[in-house]
């Protein structure tokens, strides 16, 4: 089973990059979407009023997410 995206961006949170960066705050962020796929949590950011730089981050991040 593929762990969701959402999930997986928090389990990032102790890397030494930008993704890691996106998980931490993720992580910190009681109602960040778990359980959401990319398209989910670009949708949770963009209500919230995410800069483009952490959108950048989401992109990068999906695409390592689909390749595991």
């Amino acid at each position: 089973m593929v762990q969701d995206f959402g999930s997986w961006l928090v389990d990032q949170h102790k890397r030494d990059d930008w993704v890691g960066l996106l998980g931490f705050q993720a992580r910190r962020d009681t109602s960040f979407p778990t359980g959401g796929d990319p398209d989910d949590v670009r949708a949770y950011l963009e209500r919230n009023g995410a800069d483009p730089d952490a959108l950048d981050m989401l992109e990068t991040a999906a695409l390592e997410w689909g390749r595991a």
